[in-house]
């Protein structure tokens, strides 16, 4: 009696540790216009889940991802509405007026860092984030970390998920990419560096993000999680009451 009391025991434990998923649910957040200055941080809301941007402006000794940013201070966030491959969420007074994520300069790096821990909460386990504005040789990149990297005064931007840039072989303006969320992939940083190809133009490459889009698991996924459960726990039953006869 006291075996099967343990092996239930055990099963319900592991089933509370388990994370919770949000019944096969689909997050779905755009950011596009009407063409507005927003604050220096801004909330999405989509099916119960919030994520929050803020806008950073940085100082950058190159355009590449394995710089150092450095001085970072909030700066205001654009929302931008400016026809099919010109919307998403930029930075204001970024580019002389293109309002995107992008590198001014050694003095002017601008980036949008995104807190999407409540869909890893909620049982996210990948998330595709949509960027439009992306023209021939520039192209951006989405870093993942842990934690704010933020709350210090300077930070070496690492972890690269992904990247991708416009090479000019297609017309097309709107790029997307697919990256796993785990506990690494709490905090997203957001940069558009140059260097699309192996001979970029001079930096000015700005980008919006236009979407984030992130499925959740089927509550099958439990189901199954705990039939196996019960037949491991049915089989040290089993195996204890062979060795009692």
């Amino acid at each position: 009696m006291r075996i099967r009391f343990a092996i239930w025991g055990l099963a319900m434990l592991l089933l509370g540790a388990a994370p919770v998923f949000a019944s096969g649910a689909s997050f779905n957040f755009n950011f596009g216009g009407p063409d507005t200055a927003l604050g220096t941080s801004q909330s999405y809301m989509s099916n119960g889940a919030t994520i929050t941007a803020n806008g950073y402006v940085c100082s950058a000794t190159d355009s590449t991802t394995s710089a150092t940013l450095s001085n970072c201070s909030t700066t205001n966030l654009f929302a931008k509405s400016d026809g099919p491959n010109e919307t998403g969420l930029g930075l204001a007074g970024q580019g002389g007026g293109e309002n995107e994520i992008g590198f001014d300069g050694t003095n002017a790096d601008y980036v949008i860092g995104l807190n999407v821990s409540s869909l890893f909460n909620l049982g996210a386990t990948s998330m595709t984030l949509s960027f439009g504005s992306v023209q021939p040789g520039e192209a951006y990149a989405i870093l993942g970390y842990g934690s704010d990297p933020f709350v210090n005064s300077s930070f070496t931007l690492t972890n690269t998920q992904a990247w991708v840039g416009n090479d000019g072989s297609t017309s097309a303006q709107v790029f997307s990419s697919t990256i796993s969320l785990n506990a690494n992939d709490q905090f997203l940083v957001l940069i558009s560096p140059c260097g699309a190809s192996s001979n970029p133009p001079p930096c000015g490459s700005n980008v919006t993000l236009d979407s984030l889009t992130a499925p959740t698991p089927e509550p099958g996924t439990l189901g199954l999680l705990g039939t196996g459960l019960l037949a491991f726990g049915f089989g040290l039953r089993r195996r204890f009451a062979n060795h009692a006869a």
